[in-house]
């Protein structure tokens, strides 16, 4: 006769699976290196954007550009509150600095919204964007980028991404993401674009200090590109990159799961070799490669391999001590999966401010810990523990303020790790 844990366990199996196998998970932890466009740089014209604005008008940028000085924001919805919501905080900040140099200075400024998936916007979507532009009162036009069209033509490789195009209808300045420390030198971007600040500038002081190669520029094309799931994209560019740059770690890395994902392991599991062989230090390569091992049931190599690859990031600390706890699992070393499982838990509390200022947290892998713990509780005949961490699982973890309403559990499969 099934215990009551049991009958519970199996009801939510359809919502939690995911995390009964998530030995790492898709949350992305970009580098911090910024770059350009693919295709498209400072001094370049831009290319011409026709779109459909928020309530149907066709917009022509070309209207704008070569007469003002113009930004354009390509941005997009952050529906996980989990994650900085950097493109509010772009359109929040691009706001002001309208209602700042607009009048004066004609400013234009427009904003480019990149859907969720390359298919027919849901209204709900729509109605996202137009809450977000009615409750913030953004002034600037907003365009639909339906079917990803403007954002492959200009190559973007962040969201947000700012590009100013100065009175002459020139590339001015680029810039991918939008993090604080960034705000100051964009301030003073935006008033050199405006002629409010004349500042005399050559073009090699204006480049970033951090590598901007057409090679690096082709990886994060890439990594948008998978991020988007257009695979046979971020297989192009990604070839391209590395044969620019053979010697890059995190291109392999980011080779490695492509290959996965479209089902080709042993050429997977050689990038991950490769990847590693290039940086010892990248211990996401070597979860990736670890994942690899338990997926084709090598646990003994795996868990040796994984007690070789030490980190002092949190972050992956907490996911190789979940990942060694999966491995216990799997070869019925229950008092010991119990206890890599708690030491993984215990640093979500240690660490939490750390983990929430440095990165997002990971709340699908703090989900998956606990429902691990409370299947081997169970095992162990506790079902008392094991029901209490599913309620926390649910209750606690997911914010569903005392619902079992599963619609908010995120049901993801991706189970690598990249940038």
């Amino acid at each position: 006769m099934p215990t009551m844990v049991e009958k519970w366990l199996f009801c939510r199996r359809s919502i939690l699976i995911v995390l009964l196998f998530s030995f790492s998970f898709q949350d992305c932890l970009f580098p911090d290196e910024s770059s350009a466009l693919i295709g498209l740089k400072e001094g370049d014209a831009p290319h011409e954007i026709v779109l459909s604005d928020i309530n149907g008008k066709t917009v022509s940028v070309s209207g704008y550009v070569g007469k003002k000085p113009v930004i354009l924001l390509f941005w997009e919805l952050t529906t996980n509150k989990a994650f900085l919501d950097y493109s509010l905080n772009a359109l929040l900040y691009l706001r002001d600095m309208y209602n700042l140099y607009h009048d004066k200075h004609g400013l234009e400024i427009i904003g480019i919204y990149t859907p969720m998936e390359d298919k027919e916007i849901p209204e709900q979507e729509i109605g996202a964007v137009r809450n977000i532009i009615n409750d913030n009162k953004i002034p600037f036009p907003i365009l639909i980028d339906r079917g990803f069209k403007t954002f492959k033509d200009y190559g973007v490789i962040a969201l947000p991404s700012m590009i100013m195009i100065d009175k002459s209808g020139l590339i001015h300045f680029i810039y991918p993401s939008f993090p604080i420390a960034a705000r100051s030198l964009i301030t003073d971007k935006i008033r050199e674009l405006t002629g409010v600040v004349e500042l005399a500038r050559k073009r090699q002081d204006t480049k970033k200090k951090e590598a901007d190669t057409k090679s690096k520029r082709l990886y994060y094309y890439a990594l948008q590109m998978y991020k988007k799931n257009l695979l046979e994209q971020a297989l192009s560019a990604l070839n391209k990159s590395i044969e620019l740059t053979p010697d890059d770690s995190w291109a392999h890395n980011l080779m490695g799961i492509i290959l996965w994902k479209k089902g080709s392991n042993d050429p997977s599991m050689a990038e991950f070799t490769r990847a590693i062989e290039l940086d010892k230090k990248n211990i996401v390569a070597h979860l990736n490669y670890t994942v690899m091992l338990v997926n084709e049931g090598q646990y003994d190599e795996a868990e040796k391999f994984l007690k070789t690859s030490p980190t002092a990031d949190i972050n992956l600390k907490i996911r190789a001590h979940h990942l060694l706890g999966k491995i216990y699992m799997k070869t019925n070393r229950i008092d010991k999966a119990i206890e890599e499982l708690e030491l993984a838990y215990s640093l979500y509390d240690i660490k939490a401010a750390d983990i929430i200022d440095a990165k997002p947290p990971y709340i699908s892998a703090k989900v998956s810990i606990i429902h691990d713990l409370a299947l081997l509780y169970n095992k162990k005949g506790n079902g008392q523990k094991a029901l209490e961490l599913l309620q926390e699982a649910l209750h606690e973890v997911l914010g569903l303020s005392g619902s079992l309403d599963t619609e908010q559990i995120d049901q993801r499969i991706d189970l690598m790790l990249y940038e």
